[in-house]
């Protein structure tokens, strides 16, 4: 496994145990927060070696649209995630109501990412 897909694979992983372990629980600690943020550089970090890797092929399709926008979803989704666990009241609710959404979203992205 080459490092660009090891950090689309880590993101997956803990992403995908973030929001599900919050899901099954209705717990959202401070570790699990940070494993989230772990899988966004994750993320972030494989994007941008794609980018740099790709850079002479670089088209505009329907999985760079879905990455790029699940990318910023997952960046807007951490940033909602340590505002849930800091703070009571909206942004937990919130958080717990559309959380599973974004996940889908990634997972759109990152499952139209495979035959490429």
């Amino acid at each position: 496994m080459h490092l660009l897909e090891l950090l689309f694979v880590v993101a997956l992983i803990l992403y995908s145990f973030v929001i599900w372990s919050h899901k099954l629980t209705g717990r959202l600690p401070l570790w699990m927060v940070w494993l989230f943020g772990v899988g966004l550089t994750a993320d972030i970090g494989g994007t941008i070696f794609l980018c740099v890797a790709v850079a002479d092929r670089w088209k505009w399709n329907l999985h760079t649209v879905f990455g790029l926008v699940s990318l910023l979803i997952m960046a807007i989704h951490f940033v909602w995630a340590l505002l849930a666990n800091s703070k009571e009241g909206d942004w937990k609710i919130y958080f717990d109501r559309f959380s599973v959404y974004a996940w889908c979203l990634w997972m759109v992205a990152f499952v139209s990412g495979m035959p490429l």
